[in-house]
């Protein structure tokens, strides 16, 4: 195993010992999914709303991921000096950052696996009906919300400063992303801010798409755009000590 697989490998039995972030990565939206289906019954109407359950289970799931856990692993890596003392050794620090976006992207697709099957087959929930649509919508959704995350974890000085921004970007995605409630439920103005964030963006990709349209071209340049320009932020801040 190279040197990379073996510390990607280590750093997803550290994930596992925290059942705090499993939960909230892939039980989370599972949960989301189960719920909604046994008190919407979506098997037994076509109503668009239906695309919001899924597509909501989703969104938060790699919300709370990329926002909340990535940036504050990172950040406590470089406050506790660990990443100091692997830049003094052939396991270089950029070797720990690809293992953890490894880990995150493995954990994504993950839960979308599974909130998908489990809600096509436990309560009926459609497939996906644009499944070009939402393998674009969901590799740039990770993209982009990784992006921001890591532009997080590059900024802050310690882990509590990671997750109190993490979890303040974290909850007002939630209420201008279309996911706290949906879309068809908010004011037009919350609704076109939401449009020019990558939760929001996101979120409505993702119906687009399970709805058996595709996802709107701003959607998608919005998503494009947080991934570069946040991308290039956070390499470009980023510090490993």
């Amino acid at each position: 195993m190279s040197g990379t697989g073996t510390l990607t490998f280590t750093e997803f039995k550290l994930f596992l010992r925290d059942p705090g972030a499993t939960i909230a990565t892939i039980g989370l939206p599972v949960a989301i999914v189960v719920v909604f289906g046994l008190i919407a019954q979506p098997g037994s109407g076509t109503d668009p709303i239906m695309t919001y359950f899924p597509a909501m289970a989703l969104a938060l799931g790699l919300a709370q991921l990329a926002l909340n856990v990535t940036p504050t692993t990172l950040a406590s890596y470089r406050e506790k000096g660990i990443l100091r003392r692997m830049s003094t050794t052939p396991m270089r620090p950029a070797r720990l950052l690809t293992a953890q976006l490894l880990i995150s992207i493995g954990l994504a697709v993950a839960a979308a696996v599974l909130v998908v099957l489990v809600g096509h087959l436990g309560f009926r929930f459609t497939l996906p009906q644009n499944f070009g649509g939402f393998v674009a919508a969901f590799l740039l959704g990770c993209a982009a919300l990784f992006a921001v995350g890591l532009l997080v974890a590059a900024v802050a000085p310690s882990a509590r400063v990671a997750t109190g921004v993490g979890v303040g970007l974290f909850f007002v995605s939630l209420v201008f992303g279309g996911v706290f409630m949906p879309a068809e439920t908010l004011p037009p103005f919350l609704v076109r801010i939401g449009d020019f964030t990558p939760l929001g963006a996101f979120m409505q990709s993702l119906r687009a798409s399970w709805g058996g349209t595709m996802p709107e071209p701003l959607h998608l340049a919005v998503l494009g755009g947080y991934t570069i320009v946040a991308g290039l932020a956070a390499a470009r801040l980023f510090r490993w000590e």
